[in-house]
């Protein structure tokens, strides 16, 4: 996740920083973090595509914040702007710009995690996806949709809720697209599950939604007991956070 922080207030802008770094760490969740202690500084660098979530102080020296997010919105309709002020006085302002959210300064870190999940799940709606070359056309497929993938025959075999997609790619080039996220885990030689679809384990199998049981390598089984433990009880938490 691309995130900027813009907010000339420097202890605002570190306390912010230090809840993103805490609920990235503690969700898992790989992200990037920019800072600009003013609007201006931040538009200089800004170009649409480059963040997925922009976190604006709207009370800020020479371009405010509404100012902003309005010149953000002339070429980026889709990265989330959550508002961040002393000020409640905005919130209605704030729609005609799509902002995401509104949070009131001081809001607590609890506060600053209800938003932060929202914001992940619309993220993970409307970006997770991979690109693989079906034949000759490129395939969208999302990561939601993925239940697990398998090798055979210079083939990558991506199974998900509705089809299988076929592409002629070696698994070594096939797996980073898929392992750099923290729901999947490669469990069997070339072949990796999606554990948002795994059902539970049984036999030293994982049975998946769609019925199917892809088995868990031996040398591995305690290993990936523990990261699907791991991925149970981290959910869990994210939901009682909502």
């Amino acid at each position: 996740m691309k995130i900027a922080i813009v907010d000339d207030n420097k202890p605002d802008l570190k306390l912010l920083g230090g809840f993103i770094a805490g609920y990235c760490r503690e969700n898992r969740v790989d992200y990037e973090l920019a800072a600009a202690a003013g609007g201006g500084a931040f538009l200089h660098g800004f170009c649409a595509g480059r963040y997925d979530l922009v976190f604006l102080d709207i009370f800020m020296q020479g371009m405010d914040g509404m100012e902003v997010a309005q010149k953000i919105r002339e070429t980026d309709g889709d990265v989330l702007i959550v508002f961040t002020t002393t000020s409640s006085s905005y919130a209605v302002k704030s729609y005609r710009v799509r902002a995401f959210d509104y949070l009131v300064k001081p809001f607590s870190y609890e506060q600053f995690c209800q938003t932060m999940c929202l914001c992940d799940k619309a993220l993970a709606k409307k970006r997770h996806y991979i690109e693989i070359k079906e034949g000759r056309v490129i395939r969208k497929v999302l990561l939601e949709d993925i239940i697990y993938t398998d090798y055979a025959n210079h083939y990558i075999y991506v199974h998900t809720k509705t089809e299988v997609v076929k592409s002629y790619l070696s698994f070594a080039d096939f797996s980073p697209m898929l392992l750099s996220f923290p729901q999947f885990l490669c469990c069997y030689r070339n072949c990796i599950v999606n554990l948002d679809h795994v059902l539970m384990l049984k036999d030293r199998d994982f049975e998946m939604t769609d019925g199917v049981r892809v088995p868990i390598k031996k040398e591995w089984y305690q290993e990936i007991r523990q990261k699907y433990a791991d991925h149970i009880f981290g959910e869990m938490e994210r939901e009682e956070r909502v």
